[in-house]
């Protein structure tokens, strides 16, 4: 095998480390509001977030849900009502995953 074969099958192994669902839900500027209003206020339902928020419910609601998919957020039911916390431990695992990632990367001669 090739040096160049070497190191792109080295690159390919490190770049699918990546959680693409984490880098989608970060990626939208509603989501890292949203994730403020639940720092802010701590574990909160849709109507509370609502409130804070310029977003419909329903839009906030399949935020919250793709949040949750990610690992960024964590929900409990209680009663009719669920209830969203950010995944403090789970978001920052996967941060520092995307951060060994690039760091394999660099060490690969990338930048």
């Amino acid at each position: 095998m090739t040096t160049a074969l070497k190191r792109s099958k080295a690159v390919d192994t490190a770049l699918n480390q990546i959680d693409n669902d984490f880098v989608k839900a970060l990626a939208e500027p509603a989501r890292i509001q949203i994730m403020k209003q639940l720092i802010l206020l701590g574990a909160s339902d849709v109507k509370t977030l609502a409130e804070n928020m310029p977003q419909d419910r329903s839009v906030i609601s399949r935020h919250l849900s793709i949040m949750e998919k990610a690992g960024i957020l964590k929900a409990s039911k209680e009663g009719r009502h669920v209830f969203y916390r950010v995944d403090g431990e789970g978001s920052l695992q996967k941060s520092q995953q995307l951060v060994d990632t690039i760091r394999q990367c660099l060490a690969l001669g990338c930048c």
